[in-house]
């Protein structure tokens, strides 16, 4: 009788570990889920759907140096009368400037490359394994598809200037020194067009 009692007292206390096992399973799940919408929301933009500053700036923070092997392009996006929009149609309609680009941005460069908001108007796309040709083709399906969209509101029709530069034209330089160098063209296309 004393051993059947102890066999009983061990499957219920083997019950009970078990179902403590279960319990904590199923709050590591959930925990790892919530991990993961945290994640998720510390690298969303959540005006435009696309990775955010600090998303970008992991990228561009990369410590390994670039070589002409790695064929990397950063391109650098700054949008044009941003500031024009908001002050004669508010900041509402500048937000939808915004998101308007972020949209026509992702849908003309292909799902395999990295496209974010680098805060305010600004926006970055990295593109690996790319060619010149191959940087110029994309440049110019975003000019297409942005030209499209004004042509479909043409009440804002969306304007920006771009610079871009590539690994192979910058050996053992880091991915933030090839965001300075696209930036600066960037700035130069700005200033032409001003011209």
């Amino acid at each position: 009788t004393s051993l059947s009692l102890l066999e009983k007292y061990i499957t219920a206390d083997i019950v009970v570990l078990m179902l403590l096992i279960g319990y904590e399973f199923i709050k590591a799940v959930r925990f790892a889920a919530m991990n993961r919408i945290l994640r998720h929301k510390a690298y969303l933009d959540n005006a435009t759907g696309l990775p955010n500053k600090n998303k970008c700036e992991e990228i561009l923070n990369a410590p390994d140096l670039l070589s002409a092997q790695d064929a990397v392009a950063i391109c650098v996006f700054d949008l044009n009368n941003l500031r024009n929009i908001n002050n004669n149609l508010g900041h509402d309609k500048g937000d939808e400037y915004i998101r308007s680009f972020a949209v026509q941005l992702r849908i003309a460069v292909a799902d395999e490359y990295f496209v974010g908001r680098d805060g305010g108007d600004e926006f970055i796309a990295v593109l690996k394994n790319v060619t010149r040709m191959q940087v110029e083709e994309c440049l110019r399906d975003i000019r297409e598809q942005a030209a499209k969209y004004s042509k479909e509101y043409p009440e804002m029709p969306i304007s920006y200037a771009v610079g871009y530069a590539m690994s192979q034209d910058f050996e053992q330089s880091t991915m933030r020194e090839l965001f300075r160098y696209a930036d600066k063209n960037m700035y130069i296309d700005k200033n032409r067009a001003k011209m």
